[in-house]
């Protein structure tokens, strides 16, 4: 059993628990003190009031209410709402804003000391710090949407991997797969979109910990358990509304983003989209239909496809604010505090400055700098190898497939936030690679566990 001795030496270093433990409890802390002091306790999100409502008419008519916002996005989050205001409705939003910051924290701090058992435990603080300092990500849990808890699955999920990769155990194995599956689908509630790449990365997962046949296996269950979200959806869509759908907004937000007028962005008060001949049928066949028109479009005029194709992705890394920011962030918790906003504000020459040439040539520079920190995070996982490269290899596959939906929709910044997280934790990697001293250095770590089709550990 000397792999048993060798995993021994990869505990953390004393302390270092604690440590990170200080350090999530004292965020929390700190916007539990925000939390009260904000009017309502909590901020809105982007789609802030669309939750509301829908939140309502699900509180007024029951859970199969037809109210149009129930379908037009996904019910989930309303949902979610509706399940907390059982422990109040007068205290719900201080109820859904504390129990976000929390999951948050605690996820972070997870995810962090499971970092810390690998060769590149000497990242581990720098990360966590990074995650729980971001102020975008970081105070997207204090507002009314989606995203943070998104962000937070994701960062989860690879927490889990990284528990089953550093115990070699079949048991872990076993109970993170389905924890992992669950929290997919339980992100997915939410937003759809994230269950393609939910779904892929635990097939990575799988495939590097089973031989093919009892991987097989293993994906048909995880799938089953991740598919129990959108079929909720699509049952509550049939019996309030008489389709099954998840939700019928994709084919109008591909139409923000299509078009010979457009540049792919969200732009839903001037002229936009395809020209698409109306049909008669529910609202799950016109959004379909408008799905097929759009897709016909983009076939139809490749030259302006691929200038949109470009302009979205690109809009996808820019930032929050200033000259090159494009997207639907303007109530970014970030932005009340941010110094930037404060000197565009504050007089004519200070717009200038941040909105002129210095400012696009800063905004440049930081949507450069965090791909080449991105990048460079990534390649020297993948150099490291073993369990370090599944790490980065998990991480880089769910940023770039949502990035790639995000361009067959819509070009924008807000897209980013459920992949905040794995970005930040590789432009940490990244960061510390190129500075890394002593504190950089690998330590000796385990190995990536041999595939084994039975539940035990192997000699």
């Amino acid at each position: 059993m000397a792999s048993k001795s060798k995993r021994a030496t990869m505990n953390p270093k004393p302390g270092l628990k604690k440590t990170f433990a200080y350090c999530a409890v004292a965020i929390f802390i700190i916007k539990l003190i925000t939390i009260f002091n904000i009017q309502g306790n909590a901020w809105l999100g982007a789609d802030g009031e669309n939750y509301i409502s829908a939140y309502e008419a699900l509180v007024r008519d029951g859970l199969f209410s037809s109210e149009r916002l129930l379908h037009y996005w996904p019910a989930g989050y309303p949902i979610f709402l509706l399940v907390l205001s059982f422990f109040g409705k007068t205290w719900l939003f201080a109820t859904l804003t504390i129990l976000q910051s929390l999951i948050y924290s605690a996820t972070v701090f997870y995810f962090a000391y499971q970092l810390s058992k690998t060769k590149i435990q000497n990242y581990s603080f720098l990360v966590m710090l990074f995650l729980l300092f971001n102020p975008t990500l970081s105070l997207a849990s204090l507002c009314i949407g989606y995203e943070s808890l998104a962000a937070s699955g994701l960062l989860l999920v690879l927490g889990l991997l990284l528990q089953d990769l550093t115990s070699n155990s079949s048991k872990v194995f076993q109970r993170n797969i389905i924890a992992s599956s669950l929290v997919t689908g339980f992100i997915s509630f939410f937003q759809p979109r994230l269950l393609l790449s939910g779904l892929v990365c635990i097939t990575i997962w799988v495939f590097i910990r089973k031989p093919i046949k009892s991987a097989v296996l293993v994906m048909i269950l995880s799938t089953a358990i991740v598919a129990i979200s959108p079929a909720l959806l699509m049952l509550r869509n049939q019996n309030a509304n008489g389709f099954t759908a998840i939700s019928t907004n994709l084919g109008i937000t591909m139409n923000l983003g299509a078009g010979n007028e457009s540049d792919g962005s969200y732009q839903p008060n001037e002229k936009y989209g395809v020209s698409c001949p109306t049909i008669e049928g529910n609202a799950a066949q016109q959004d379909s239909h408008l799905v097929r028109c759009v897709i016909s479009w983009y076939l139809s005029n490749p030259t302006k496809s691929i200038e949109l194709l470009t302009n979205k992705a690109v809009f996808f890394w820019s930032p929050w604010f200033g000259p090159e920011a494009v997207g639907s962030m303007v109530r970014n918790p970030w932005l009340k505090i941010s110094p930037l906003v404060d000197i565009a504000s504050n007089s004519e020459e200070g717009n200038k400055l941040v909105y002129g040439s210095v400012g696009k040539i800063i905004s440049w520079g930081w949507v450069l700098a965090s791909l080449a920190l991105l990048t460079i995070g990534f390649w020297r996982l993948w150099r490291i190898g073993g369990i370090e490269k599944v790490v980065g290899l998990f991480a880089i596959t769910q940023i770039v497939l949502n990035w790639l939906i995000a361009m067959g929709t819509l070009g924008d910044h807000r897209q980013r936030l459920p992949i905040l997280g794995l970005s930040i934790f590789l432009q940490a990697v990244g960061i510390k690679t190129i500075f890394k001293g002593k504190s950089g250095a690998l330590v000796e770590g385990p190995t990536l566990p041999p595939k084994v089709a039975t539940t035990t550990i192997p000699n």
